[in-house]
């Protein structure tokens, strides 16, 4: 059944398989890799695999799904965090392996619903384009070229929508005609969803995969409904993200913006062109409704029930979110995030108690009047596309309705609530309110509704363990439940020669990083470092508020000497990181998401710069609760949850240096805790190698220099 000539220690050994294409090197940790993927496939259970930087771990991964042969369908999904690795695999693995093994296997890339364009809707605003502003306009024959050529999924067009318009043009379950709608046959969604269903390997992302498990969990699904197929096997990739995307999505969240928005949708003008659903639906129904007395008993609705209801209902949420956000307005004094814990009922405050009680009152109110002009207007085929939004729009509200009391309640220890206020960047001061209600132990969610549920299942990244130790990422995802016979563990090393290519470089008399003295000493000695990389450096910061600082401080200087600063936040991440590839003295500071994912091989990223070492902040709701349920259980909250977790991202951030064989570079460590806390050698321990000197700041930029000569 299993040819032993396929078996990972053969083929990807030196005289194997591959050894015929000229591209293919011999690494061992691959070989290795693709064994323990190649014993989960058959016999089941779980693997976790910490696999360094040049590993191969797409290749290692994928070849025993082409290469076993099995006696029944069993599909298995491949879930990563970032489109580019997506696309990598659909562009390079896939077809390589396609190459050797014909079209055994059936591989089929699936984005969310939101990522694929409507035909009827695309065909509607062509035929009526002056529903669509100037801009909007001009899209319009680009996208239809775009269709002509069958290519209708946003990630294929080479160019991005703007947002208003692609609201407008893409797939929605709430607008879809299904079996009615003329395009069904020829619909992008249907087409991607179809392949996902008839394929062995489903490549999506780990939102779609979540979106799917939290669908699964709630019951909240039919088959038209269902984002995936059923699946025996799933391979996370860039799974240290796995813990933070399963808790979007398989807990509650109500934005303010969202509400806005569809309420908007529903009825308002979308600046001067275009009218709300609602207010147009008394449009269509004159055109398009042959029953005439249909016609004036909805007409009748819509205007003296269900508008004014959802504008009375727009109301009520605005001043909702007004009391909730009211308390810390004053506080959000830049585009960060403010947020509050609260372990109490909010809904113990009688003027918050009586706002959600008359949002309820008119969502039951508006949700019936609704109903009414559904079963009205369903009679006629002619009104189907809208029948089924308005349907939509009712379950919408009803759905938020129920869950509002939840979001409100932080009584339950198993949750963790916090209402969210950030502040907007039009500058004019509005904020914008999120409700969040995550749960506490989200490991004992998916040991039983995911890893108890699966044959077997696949976790690997470069950033998994702490140390020779995967004690953390097993509790957090609830893999510690498992039989040791039924998981298996394995560190393996990347064959980049770090001791040789890296000099890891600790500034030895800093202030600490808490001290105000520390930015003036940074920020003095930066514009040095720098220089002695001629650019080439990313500045790597742990908040928004420090990153802004040291470029207030640097910024003239450097600028003045033909240096491109490049800070996140001034534009969108991809043009930074083009801007960066580009430039022959570039300088990118960023923090959070831009200590992983930027992948910038050659000498053009030399120098990386971390100015702290990465620890969460303390008062973030869910690492607060976290900290607060290990002290209960009697344990030691900072090397349990606070010291992993940072060393983890720490050794995402060094990762930014060496991308390929032939990169050298200098990783500097502007935080003296690194040498003198107790805790210090855990993230050295971490590096996968490098030399390491501790030395004044005054020599570190002449060192950067003769490294980098």
């Amino acid at each position: 059944m299993r040819r032993t000539e396929y078996h990972p220690q053969r083929a990807f050994s030196p005289n194997g398989l591959f050894a015929q294409w000229p591209e293919f090197e011999y690494r061992p940790a691959q070989q290795e890799m693709s064994s323990l993927v190649w014993w989960v496939l058959e016999r089941g259970g779980t693997a976790l695999i910490e696999a360094g930087t040049g590993t191969g771990k797409s290749l290692a991964y994928l070849y025993p799904l082409f290469a076993q042969e099995r006696t029944e369908k069993s599909t298995v999904i491949i879930a990563t965090y970032t489109l580019n690795l997506q696309q990598q695999l659909m562009e390079k693995e896939v077809p390589f392996l396609m190459k050797i093994f014909g079209a055994k296997s059936n591989v089929a890339l699936l984005f969310g619903r939101g990522n694929y364009l409507c035909r009827r809707k695309l065909d509607f605003y062509r035929q009526h384009p002056d529903l669509l502003n100037d801009r909007e306009q001009s899209f319009i024959h680009r996208l239809g070229q775009s269709v002509a050529q069958n290519r209708g999924c946003l990630e294929e067009l080479g160019y991005a929508l703007p947002p208003g318009l692609k609201d407008k043009l893409v797939s929605e379950a709430e607008t879809c005609l299904r079996k009615a709608c003329p395009y069904q046959a020829k619909c992008f969604w249907a087409f991607a969803r179809k392949r996902a269903f008839e394929a062995d390997i489903v490549i999506v992302n780990h939102h779609l995969f979540f979106t799917d498990l939290g669908m699964r969990i709630a019951h909240d699904f039919n088959e038209e409904r269902l984002v995936l197929p059923a699946y025996q096997y799933v391979i996370f990739d860039e799974a240290q993200h796995l813990e933070a995307v399963a808790g979007e999505y398989l807990g509650l969240r109500l934005d303010e913006l969202e509400i806005e928005r569809f309420c908007n949708r529903l009825l308002h003008k979308e600046g001067r062109w275009g009218k709300g659903w609602l207010v147009s639906l008394r449009q269509r129904l004159g055109e398009r409704c042959s029953d005439l007395a249909v016609m004036q008993r909805c007409t009748a609705l819509l205007e003296m029930q269900i508008i004014p209801e959802l504008l009375t209902l727009a109301d009520l949420w605005r001043n909702f979110f007004q009391l909730l956000a009211v308390e810390h307005k004053s506080f959000v004094a830049t585009e960060e995030t403010v947020n509050n814990r609260f372990s109490s009922n909010l809904l113990a405050d009688q003027t918050l108690n009586e706002q959600v009680q008359r949002i309820q009152e008119q969502i039951a109110s508006w949700t019936k009047n609704l109903s009414l002009l559904v079963d009205e207007m369903q009679i006629d085929e002619e009104m189907m596309e809208d029948t089924i939004f308005l349907a939509e729009a009712g379950r919408f509200f009803q759905l938020v309705g129920r869950n509002l009391p939840l979001l409100l309640d932080g009584t339950d220890e198993e949750f963790v609530n916090w209402v969210a206020v950030k502040r907007e960047r039009d500058g004019a001061g509005k904020t914008r309110t999120i409700l969040h209600r995550v749960p506490l132990r989200l490991g004992d969610i998916l040991a039983k509704e995911l890893f108890s549920k699966v044959n077997g299942a696949v976790l690997t990244s470069a950033t998994l363990a702490v140390g020779e130790d995967f004690t953390y990422i097993k509790e957090r995802l609830g893999l510690d439940w498992l039989h040791p016979a039924e998981r298996r563990e394995i560190i393996l090393e990347s064959p980049f020669d770090y001791q040789r290519n890296v000099l890891v470089l600790i500034g030895q008399d800093l202030p600490s990083p808490e001290d105000p003295a520390y930015l003036t000493q940074v920020s003095k000695w930066l514009p040095e470092i720098i220089r002695a990389s001629e650019g080439r450096c990313l500045l790597l910061f742990t908040n928004r508020r420090q990153m802004l600082a040291v470029y207030d401080r640097i910024s003239s200087e450097l600028e003045a000497e033909g240096f491109q600063l490049l800070r996140q936040g001034a534009k969108p991440r991809p043009q930074l990181v083009n801007a960066f590839r580009r430039s022959k003295k570039a300088v990118l500071l960023g923090m959070d998401s831009f200590w992983e994912g930027i992948d910038l091989p050659g000498p053009q990223l030399s120098n990386v710069v971390l100015m702290r070492l990465p620890f969460r902040v303390p008062t973030e709701p869910l690492f607060q609760a976290k900290w607060e349920a290990l002290q209960k259980e009697g344990k030691d909250p900072f090397l349990h949850l606070s010291l992993p977790e940072a060393v983890i991202k720490f050794k995402q951030g060094y990762g930014r240096l060496i991308r390929s064989q032939s990169d050298r570079g200098v990783v500097v460590i502007l935080d003296q805790r690194v040498s003198t806390r107790s805790y210090g050698p855990v993230f050295l321990q971490a590096l996968p190698g490098g030399q390491i000197v501790t030395a004044p700041i005054a020599q570190i930029p002449s060192l950067v220099a003769e490294w980098l000569v």
